[in-house]
């Protein structure tokens, strides 16, 4: 009888291995925990799969409620669960494999905070650029499902943004910023930059690949660019210090910035804000991104030294 080698640790298969099996666990558990999400919302709130649409959010407190509920428990079953049960298969030690006890010094965490926050400009300037994106006219049904997706997804961050109170402020913390930094870096950084680095042998092409497909699987098409480079922002810094929290801290910051700023000054003021500055000072943008540019490098610097002594 022919022996073949003991799927767990996953991480001693061929990285093509890896990454098969990764996308099946991805799947299996999507998908059920998506049936789950939506049978138990129906449960719970009394809105059946399909019965209300992203335009309706704004409707009832109900409404709101079941949405946020929703992306709760599909993030979970998405992104975090799948990768807590890759990490378990990769080393048979979830913990171990994504380094959750190795915690980053405080001078890294605020170099990190930094770095992330210098970045806004560029990124609102670059989603400034992205919002003009124009196909060509054989491509017109394409782009009007694509303007039609986007206002979607434009109404169902307003709706989910705009928080009143202290209370709504932290739960939208929760489900905006905290749940997606941990689970999307785990998923992405954390297990596919890992498996990308093994496979073509170079970090940088690993993070260049993973920022594509994370972008990619936000679907706002309008947003692919800058979403691209938060991605290689996230990537690089867990490339550079081998620590999944820095990408989960740059990951956090950067969507816990507009949640804040919401709740004081709303997000339409906010979003206008953003608009009229990228339009108009390409100079503060320049200046900003060098800033951040120089952090980063700055971050390496300390790293490799870290791991030279």
């Amino acid at each position: 009888m022919t022996d073949y080698p003991a799927l767990v640790p996953l991480y001693s298969q061929k990285p093509f291995i890896q990454f098969i099996v990764s996308m099946l666990v991805m799947l299996i558990l999507a998908i059920a925990g998506v049936l789950i999400t939506l049978l138990s919302a129906w449960a719970v709130f009394g809105i059946a799969p399909g019965e209300l649409s992203a335009g309706q959010i704004d409707t009832s407190a109900r409404a709101l409620s079941y949405f946020k509920y929703l992306q709760t428990f599909q993030h979970v079953s998405v992104f975090l669960l799948p990768s807590l049960v890759i990490g378990y298969l990769m080393r048979g030690n979830t913990w171990s494999y994504f380094g959750f006890g190795n915690y980053p010094g405080m001078l890294m965490i605020v170099l990190c905070m930094l770095f992330i926050i210098l970045l806004i400009p560029l990124n609102s300037y670059m989603a400034w650029l992205n919002s003009g994106l124009e196909l060509p006219g054989w491509l017109d049904g394409i782009e009007k499902w694509m303007i039609r997706h986007e206002t979607e997804a434009e109404d169902m961050t307003r709706a989910m943004i705009n928080a009143k109170t202290a209370g709504g402020l932290i739960i939208n913390l929760f489900i905006i910023a905290i749940l997606p930094a941990i689970g999307e870096e785990l998923l992405f950084r954390g297990v596919l930059q890992r498996i990308f680095t093994g496979w073509t042998g170079s970090g940088v092409i690993a993070v260049i690949l993973t920022a594509l497909i994370f972008s990619a699987t936000h679907l706002q098409f309008y947003g692919f660019i800058p979403r691209f480079i938060l991605g290689l922002a996230f990537g690089f810094m867990f490339l550079w210090t081998g620590n999944i929290w820095m990408a989960v801290t740059a990951h956090l910051v950067n969507n816990a910035i507009p949640v804040v700023l919401s709740y004081a000054a709303g997000w339409d003021n906010i979003n206008s804000t953003f608009e009229e500055f990228s339009a108009s000072d390409g100079f503060a943008v320049i200046i900003t991104t060098a800033l951040a540019m120089i952090i980063a490098f700055y971050i390496r610097k300390i790293s490799r030294e870290a791991q030279d002594d």
